[in-house]
Formats: C-alpha cells, structure tokens, sequence
C-alpha cells in the first residue's frame, strides 16, 4: 500500500531542493504534485503557500494569490500566509484596496493581521504597531497573537 501523505512529503521535500536553488519551475511542478496527492492533509496548506512562493518567483501573481487564498483557507492561524498574501497584493499592486476592503470588514480578526502586515510591508510602521497593538489587546487568546507579539517586538 502507498502512503499518499508521505508521498507528498516526498515531493515537498524535493520542490524545498528545487526552489533553494531558484530552480522555480521544477519546485513548483513538485509542490504541486504534493498537493494533488495529499489535497486533505495538515500540510495541504503548507504546500499551497509553496506554490504561491514560486509563482511569486516566476512573476505570476495572480496565480500566486489565488494559491495563497486557498492556503489561508485550510489554515487561517499561519502567520506567514499572510504575509505571503500581502506580498502577492503589493506585487499585483492592489495593497491600497485591499487595505480598504480589509479595514471596513473588522468583524473577522484575521482582516487585522493583513492590515497590519500591509502598513508594515509600505513602510507606515507607526500603523502597523498600532494595528498589532489593538490586535494583541483584541485576541489575547488567539494561537495567532503570539506571531503578532513577535512581529511588534522586531519592529
């Protein structure tokens, strides 16, 4: 019997090689299969965030987002998929509607943590800490405050 999740860990492993010597193509084809083998898994999201990086690398940042999206959506409390979101909009160069979009809608905590991520990523750092600031008063409790406590203690 074949064990599909360490397949896929099989082939993440090697789209790690790959993308580690900027061989983007190659890394993205393995990350992909990963996925395809194992789409249900923990570490589904974690190749999703794989394949958006690559994308990221090869220029496409449409792709990159949407791949992104989908990460984010299998595991809303990992930091850096949010930052590889904000990447992906100041890339595609709708960082300031999102912003927006993502100011107006407060009733979902993690809209914060974007918005505190795009004001740091464009240099507006007394926003960012007070964005992450009002967050970490917010959702003491939330797995994810304790990147965001990070996050302000590097600035």
């Amino acid at each position: 019997k074949i064990d599909a999740t360490k397949n896929a860990r099989l082939h993440s492993n090697m789209g790690n090689i790959y993308f580690d010597e900027k061989k983007y193509i190659s890394a993205l084809k393995e990350y992909e299969i990963a996925y395809n083998i194992a789409p249900n898994t923990q570490a589904s999201g974690a190749y999703l965030n794989n394949i958006a990086k690559c994308y990221l690398a090869l220029g496409n940042y449409r792709l990159a987002k949407n791949a992104i999206e989908g990460a984010i959506k299998k595991d809303c409390i990992n930091m850096e998929y949010y930052q590889t979101l904000v990447d992906c909009y100041i890339k595609l160069g709708i960082s300031e509607s999102e912003l927006k979009k993502h100011i107006v809608d407060n009733k979902n905590p993690y809209n914060r943590i974007v918005v505190g991520l795009i004001y740091l990523y464009t240099d507006r750092k007394l926003q960012a800490r007070a964005t992450f600031d009002d967050f970490v008063v917010k959702y003491p409790d939330m797995i994810i405050t304790d990147d965001v406590r990070s996050i302000l203690r590097q600035m």
